[in-house]
């Protein structure tokens, strides 16, 4: 189903914009006095004639101005009885035409009966008529036809209207003062406008922006602001369209300016409605909530400038209801929920019976119901919104250009109800209305891979259904036709990204355990598809947001261990690495391709490289920005930062394309292939694990030939989630449970890999092991019999050298060749917080000391001197860095874990925005320094990880809390180690770290006795 709908921004464009004929100059009189006489037309003078129209003209331009119906209808009749009275005088009688004309347009945009704008176009045909050809008022009774033609369009969806109201505009350019021009630019915009969204010609939209903004730049400064607001419209229209984010970007700094300028009431209100969609939009492409916060704000500011019996009010409680109950299916704060339903329905009872928005306003109280249900599962709260889904339908003329909306609207809740209910009637309507809903959409429209991936899942449903019993017209469906649709869905290039990947996750589903050849295809779709759709967030915190609560990308996601079971399955192992590969560190990835060397570009095309290069350093920054949406004002900086993301985004999207043009770049930051990604394994084999309901297994990557394929029977999701608890609360278990929790995890998941191993490479040599899913958080490295009398042989520590990577890509970063140093040792930096207010003491004096005293070349920043700034300024010009101080993970957003320095955090964040070509080794002698435990453990996004990505090739962490006493130990023999090779001129010590702590954490072990948790607790990554 589609989300609930706000009016578009344009709704009104026209409004207001009727031009005014002139009465020749005719003198006034008493209006009152006219209108007695009005019907005794025999006896009126030629001067009394012409006072009884200047009356009327001023009788309806007052009661337009005061919005009083009353007023407008005494209006209405005086210029119908005027029009009588000068029916021999055409000029006379083309003026009071076009009066009586305006009179029934504004009457219908006050009370939204039809019978006025029907009325309205009756006289004002007439005043055409009766205008003399070369008459100076021409140009303005064709424009101010053109205008209530283009509005009964909207209603009607007659596109002989539209096309004759765009006709009629065209001919009023051509004619008439310049005086008007840009009033008549306006207006015949709004007719392209109009007919864009009927035939989803662009061209129509482009012509319309383009007429706008010479309307503009033609407007006087009272009309300004009116004028800003309608070419925001169109750009909003056209990035939903095009997916331009440059257009969004215009129209939001348009209607800021617009805002800022002196406006009327209703002007200013016009503008606070348009600014809160525009932002509403971009909410619905980034999911900031700051655009959410601030679209309600606004909203609520634009209702208190609306009084109560206003019929705009309608529209602004519709969005300011459907703003409120999108944040409460977020927050579900009942609040909000409770307010949103208040608002519709008032928004609903303030239209009448026959308006054009009622099966807008009753579809979202539908949606309202729909979503309690699923929140509920309440199915009186799903009869209801099926009811209101039904009303929307049967208001909406078969004519009308939003039916397909109502159509799968109605077809969407069927289906649910027939997931529930089993009622086969539901689920044979729901795929008649989603197909007809299918049928009305004009060619190239925005929706087509939204509407077929939902005819296709009623489809399915229907071809999945055992019911020998049942006859219908869909019985001819076939697996095959339903595939072919969802293929051509999640390729459509007009589509939305995420509605992309809604349709290729459909198009997976349908092909699973159907058609092999085609469900290869639609993973890969699928990957391609969930990078775009990734990369809509202008930070890594809003992206980091997406992947862990927007439900399609997570639905993608759990998709990814199934796509690596499917490619085993097919005996294609290289595939399966290669979708292992692209399904992790997604964040850190696009991180990692503004960064990406590009000396095979250069080659092609130097101007291309330099462009990318800098676009990529912008957005660099940009997206490790410490922008905190939370703590959003109206002067905040977070609307420029969202703005220039999504402009550098699409210019790099651009650039992108260009270089896949070039020769042999087809591929450029594209699927890795899996000989490139086998480098990762020249200095030893590589684990991934990948566990499905169906099957598990593990994927060793040897240094050459093909991968191998180990079977994990009996590692299923349930006794690994077990496990996973288990191990995670390692200091809450009695040493004998934890014991026997790494025995499991021996026997279930690291001993058959082991047996492989042996196979392959010697005992003592380097493993990496790349876990996927919440196998991430497990302590491989650990796995084994430790109990009394067990066998040394099932004890990994004693078999082989653990580490750990993110990806492959990024242990083939860390191989690359370090810079040529100055100097035979390596340059150290100390990190020392040991008294931090509000926590322990840290008793870290004589690691410190030992350290130091070592090497030379070693800084020391300490107590005061330890502050973030001084770090991250210090840590490009050390290739060696240590830290020991308080740390702490921050499950719910892993990009704010930090160290805890001088009156301050170094967070994951803070790291990621250096880069430092010198870094060799990093050594965190903090808690929880390489410990997930968030929503997603496979991006790695901790502070080892983040030590990693920036540049460091070795790095020592730990999983959870350190033992107070273990440091000094640790750090100590650690170094003894890497200093000893130093002694014998290894200048690449750094590349030892990896044994040195499993020699030291096996002493730890054996030595001091310590707990399972205590010496568990070390993990290596990198090279």
């Amino acid at each position: 189903m589609t989300a609930n709908e706000r009016d578009n921004i344009c709704e009104d464009v026209c409004e207001g914009d009727a031009e005014r004929p002139s009465s020749d100059g005719v003198s006034s009189s008493s209006c009152e006095v006219l209108a007695e006489n009005a019907t005794e037309t025999s006896s009126l003078a030629q001067s009394d004639v012409e006072a009884l129209v200047v009356g009327a003209v001023e009788m309806t331009s007052t009661a337009i101005e005061s919005s009083n119906i009353d007023k407008l209808e005494e209006a209405i009749v005086f210029a119908g009885q005027t029009a009588e009275s000068c029916a021999d005088d055409p000029i006379l009688h083309t003026v009071v035409l076009d009066t009586l004309g305006r009179g029934h347009w504004a009457m219908f945009n006050e009370t939204g009966k039809l019978l006025h704008i029907d009325k309205a176009i009756e006289a004002r045909e007439e005043a055409v008529n009766g205008c003399p050809p070369t008459h100076p008022d021409r140009p303005t009774c064709l424009s101010n036809l053109a205008v209530v033609l283009c509005a009964r369009y909207e209603i009607s969806a007659d596109i002989n209207d539209l096309d004759r109201s765009i006709t009629l505009s065209e001919q009023v350019l051509e004619l008439g003062p310049l005086c008007y021009r840009y009033a008549r630019l306006h207006n015949l915009a709004a007719s392209l406008l109009s007919r864009f969204e009927a035939t989803s010609n662009l061209v129509d939209l482009d012509r319309s922006i383009a007429l706008l903004e010479e309307s503009l730049e033609l407007a006087s400064p009272s009309d300004r602001p009116d004028r800003l607001r309608s070419l925001a419209g169109p750009l909003v229209t056209r990035f939903r369209n095009t997916a331009n984010f440059s257009d969004l970007e215009r129209a939001v700094m348009l209607l800021e300016e617009a805002l800022i300028l002196p406006q009327s009431t209703k002007v200013r209100r016009n503008c606070l409605v348009d600014l809160s969609y525009a932002l509403w939009t971009r909410y619905d492409e980034t999911r900031n909530m700051a655009d959410l916060n601030r679209a309600i704000t606004l909203d609520e500011d634009a209702l208190n400038l609306c009084s109560p019996s206003d019929i705009d009010r309608s529209r602004i409680l519709n969005g300011l209801a459907t703003s409120l109950w999108e944040r409460f299916r977020l927050g579900k704060d009942t609040a909000d929920f409770k307010r949103a339903i208040d608002l519709e329905e008032e928004a609903l009872a303030l239209l009448p019976p026959n308006h054009p928005k009622r099966p807008l306003r009753i579809s979202n109280l539908a949606w309202f119901y729909n979503d309690l249900f699923i929140l509920t599962d309440d199915p009186n709260n799903l009869e209801r919104s099926i009811t209101f889904f039904e009303e929307a339908l049967h208001l909406c003329p078969p004519t009308c250009i939003d039916r397909h909306t109502w159509l799968t609207n109605l077809a969407g809740s069927l289906l649910t109800r027939f997931k529930h209910k089993s009622i086969i009637a539901d689920l044979d309507r729901a795929i008649d209305l989603a197909q007809s809903a299918v049928d009305s959409l004009p060619l190239n429209h925005p929706k087509h891979s939204d509407y077929i991936d939902k005819l296709s899942n009623a489809q399915l449903r229907h071809i999945r259904h055992n019911n020998p019993n049942h006859h219908c017209d869909h019985s001819a469906l076939s697996i095959d036709h339903v595939v072919a649709q969802l293929r051509s869905a999640a390729c459509c290039p007009q589509s939305p990204s995420r509605d992309r990947l809604m349709a290729s996750i459909s198009w997976v589903d349908a092909c699973t355990g159907f058609n092999p050849d085609s469900l290869f295809d639609a993973y890969i779709t699928m990957f391609d598809t969930l990078d775009t759709v990734i990369t809509r967030g202008h930070s890594l915190e809003s992206r980091y947001s997406q992947l862990t609560t927007d439900s399609c990308i997570t639905d993608a996601k759990g998709r990814i261990c199934d796509a690596v079971n499917f490619a085993i399955t097919e005996n294609r192992p290289r595939d399966a690495v290669v979708f292992l590969e692209r399904g992790r560190a997604l964040l850190l990835a696009q991180l990692g391709h503004c960064r990406m060397p590009l000396d095979l570009v250069r080659e092609k095309n130097a101007r291309l490289a330099e462009q990318l290069e800098s676009i990529g350093r912008q957005l660099d920054g940009l997206l490790a920005s410490d922008t905190k949406p939370a703590d959003f004002t109206l002067d905040s900086a977070a609307d420029d930062a969202i703005a220039q993301s999504m402009k550098l985004t699409a210019r790099w999207n651009k650039l992108v394309e260009e270089v896949r043009k070039l020769d042999g770049c087809r591929d450029f930051l594209k699927r890795t292939p899996f000989h490139a990604l086998q480098q990762a394994a020249v200095g030893g084999p590589i684990i991934f694990i990948n566990i499905t309901r169906t099957s598990s297994h593990a994927i060793i990557v040897p240094s050459s030939g093909d991968p191998l394929i180990v079977p994990l029977p009996d590692a299923t999701p349930s006794p690994v989630d077990e496990l996973t608890k288990t191990l995670l609360n390692a200091r809450d278990m009695q040493p004998r449970t934890y014991t026997l929790a790494l025995r499991d995890l021996w026997d279930i998941i690291v001993g058959p890999v082991v047996d492989r191993l042996r196979q392959l490479v010697p005992t003592r040599s380097r493993i990496w092991w790349c876990p996927s899913a919440s196998i991430a958080e497990l302590p491989l490295h650990a796995a084994g019999h430790y109990y009394k009398g067990a066998d040394p042989d099932k004890r990994l520590p004693q078999l082989f050298v653990s580490s750990y990577t993110s990806s492959l890509g990024a242990l083939i970063r860390a191989r690359r060749a370090s810079p040529q140093h100055s100097s035979p040792m390596p340059r150290l930096l100390v990190i020392s917080q040991p008294n931090t207010k509000g926590q322990i003491k840290l008793d870290i004096r004589d690691e410190i000391t030992f350290i130091s005293g070592k090497l030379s070349t070693t800084k020391v920043l300490e107590g005061r001197d330890a502050t973030p700034d001084a770090v991250t300024t210090a840590i490009p010009h050390y290739s060696w860095v240590h830290f020991s101080c308080h740390a702490y993970s921050v499950p719910d957003n892993p990009l704010r874990s930090h160290f805890i320095l001088h009156e301050d955090h170094l967070e994951v964040l803070d790291i990621l925005r250096t880069q430092n070509p010198r870094a060799e080794l990093a050594v965190l002698t903090a808690c929880h320094t390489a410990g997930t435990r968030t929503d997603a453990p496979e991006e790695f996004l901790h502070l080892a990880g983040a030590m990693q990505f920036t540049g460091y090739r070795s790095v020592i962490g730990t999983l959870w809390k350190m033992d107070d006493g273990d440091g000094t130990f640790v750090v100590k023999e650690i170094y003894c180690r890497l200093f000893e090779e130093l002694d014998k001129g290894n200048r690449l010590a750094y590349t030892c770290a990896a044994e040195a702590l499993q020699d030291t954490v096996w002493k730890l072990r054996i030595e001091k006795k310590a707990e399972p948790w205590r010496w568990v607790n070390y993990a290596h990554y990198g090279a």
